[in-house]
């Protein structure tokens, strides 16, 4: 089996963990792009929808490689990928920022994560080889779409701030509309995921959505096209995780 880069596929995408809330039409339109939606579980910690939010319960730092509290039980046991899981000692908790302790993203080696989680990252020995940079945002991956390893879409300015103070290249875009059982919105990092190195896909209409136009054009700059998967407004179920790839 190919495990996929974290977030970044070089090809087609035959795995996905997404949220056991994720509708049935929505898991309907990623099987028919051979994708199996492989469905996390509940956190017990977490109160919040944010609960059976991918994003929030896994942080995958490595191709295969996928970290977690100890003695969770939502990672599911039931699929035939072995040796996939990190359990460290800590754990979720209920409020912020401690419900983000994993909700971060890794570019080679690099971890792009909130402040507040560097000092926990930097003494867990599975991490100790990665470099960081950190936001002022403590939900990093909800925040962020990753487009290439330098191109990356944002709903949070101190984010965009950061990033483009970097020289990375990215887009700013305003979260509202995107919808999240509980807030205000949700995060555009959290309706979306790439299923091939040039689709990415959005859980709702990518083409409702205010900032469309300039996402279209931002992706196209990189050779990636848009796809909805459903045709109800963008609605923040915690990402589409890809896992594996065809060899």
């Amino acid at each position: 089996m190919k495990y996929c880069t974290p977030n970044l596929p070089s090809g087609k995408v035959n795995k996905m963990f997404v949220s056991s809330i994720l509708p049935q039409n929505i898991c309907d339109e990623l099987i028919l792009l051979g994708v199996e939606p492989v469905k996390l579980g509940k956190s017990r910690r977490l109160k919040s929808e944010l609960a059976y939010h991918p994003d929030i319960l896994l942080f995958n730092y490595m191709p295969g490689k996928w970290m977690a509290e100890f003695d969770n039980d939502y990672f599911p046991g039931n699929i035939n990928m072995n040796n996939l899981l990190t359990e460290v000692k800590h754990h979720i908790g209920n409020k912020y920022p401690a419900d983000c302790i994993f909700n971060s993203f890794v570019v080679e080696k690099t971890i792009f994560c909130g402040f507040v989680n560097v000092g926990m990252y930097e003494n867990i020995e599975e991490l100790s080889s990665f470099s960081f940079v950190s936001f002022k945002q403590g939900y990093a991956k909800c925040s962020v779409v990753l487009v290439q390893e330098n191109a990356f879409i944002t709903s949070d300015k101190s984010i965009y701030k950061k990033l483009s103070e970097l020289k990375f290249d990215c887009l700013y875009v305003d979260g509202s509309g995107i919808q999240l059982n509980g807030y205000s919105n949700g995060f555009i990092g959290g309706c979306a995921g790439k299923v091939s190195k040039d689709l990415l896909v959005f859980t709702g209409n990518i083409e409702q959505f205010s900032a469309y136009a300039n996402i279209k054009d931002f992706c196209r700059n990189y050779g990636v096209e848009l796809y909805s998967l459903s045709s109800e407004p963008l609605y923040d179920y915690g990402g589409l995780l890809p896992v594996s790839e065809a060899e």
